[in-house]
């Protein structure tokens, strides 16, 4: 989760940088995605906060971006797994060009 958020203050979690961002480090299973942000203290201690900036598996197959301020998510993937969600017409996806900028949808 990014840094600099400023209703969130996280004194005990690792900590990583990218160029521009600096992020704290929270590791758990995809089930503990439902108490992130939770309303219960004994949950989520850390207050109201944003959707991960980063979530990826253990095995590093896949990965879900967020950025701070986005139009965008980017999902980086194998072919197969990426040419399935952008088939999938329940799912708003584009292939991602890094010549051009993203869409923005209203």
């Amino acid at each position: 989760m990014w840094e600099g958020w400023g209703t969130t203050t996280i004194n005990s979690a690792p900590n990583f940088a990218i160029p521009n961002r600096a992020y704290w480090l929270f590791r758990g299973t995809l089930a503990d995605y439902a108490d992130w942000n939770s309303d219960d203290p004994a949950r989520w201690p850390y207050g109201d906060s944003p959707d991960p900036a980063f979530i990826w598996p253990a095995d590093l197959a896949w990965c879900v971006t967020n950025d701070v301020d986005p139009h965008f998510a980017t999902i980086g993937a194998d072919v197969e797994a990426i040419d399935q969600i952008v088939a999938d017409q329940r799912i708003d996806a584009v292939l991602d060009d890094p010549e051009r900028e993203p869409p923005y949808w209203d």
